[in-house]
């Protein structure tokens, strides 16, 4: 009797009846998408690199601004103070950038896109639709283009 009391107790302790599971993939991780804009705010994010991490950088700026300038200020890189604070770029410090209406939106850059870090990439793609959006918000769709004179990215999302 005693040790069938000690089986019963060994068999309820030792199992609580939920199977342990793998880690599932759950497809690409969550899009940032940029705070919609009425047109009256002063400030333009854009997007640098800390600790290799896409993170966004607010600069005041006078709207409307249009699409091309705001990636241009991101090809310029950080000012000094952002470079102080920690921010750094993967992208060239120059180039012309282009927008092709979609859908989906595609950017163009005047520089070789193999060359960039999945990083720069990221810094590129992110500003891109914060830039959209406060262009008009009706135009920022889930995924952009990315077309350099070297390759046509597969469709990218902001990994933020």
């Amino acid at each position: 009797m005693k040790k069938l009391f000690v089986l019963a107790v060994l068999l309820l302790t030792s199992a609580c009846g939920i199977k342990p599971t793998p880690v599932l993939a759950a497809g690409p991780a969550p899009t940032l998408r940029n705070p919609v804009n009425d047109g009256t705010a002063t400030d333009l994010i854009l997007y640098f690199l800390q600790d290799d991490r896409a993170v966004p950088v607010a600069r005041p700026a006078v709207f409307p601004t249009r699409f091309e300038a705001t990636l241009t200020m991101l090809l310029d890189g950080p000012t000094a103070a952002e470079t102080s604070d920690g921010y750094t770029t993967a992208l060239p410090r120059s180039g012309a950038i282009t927008l092709t209406p979609g859908p989906p939106t595609t950017v163009n850059v005047s520089f070789p896109l193999r060359t960039i870090s999945a990083a720069g990439i990221n810094q590129l793609v992110c500003t891109a639709f914060a830039a959209l959006a406060a262009q008009s918000p009706s135009s920022v769709e889930g995924t952009i283009a990315l077309a350099g004179p070297d390759v046509q990215l597969p469709y990218q999302t902001c990994q933020a």
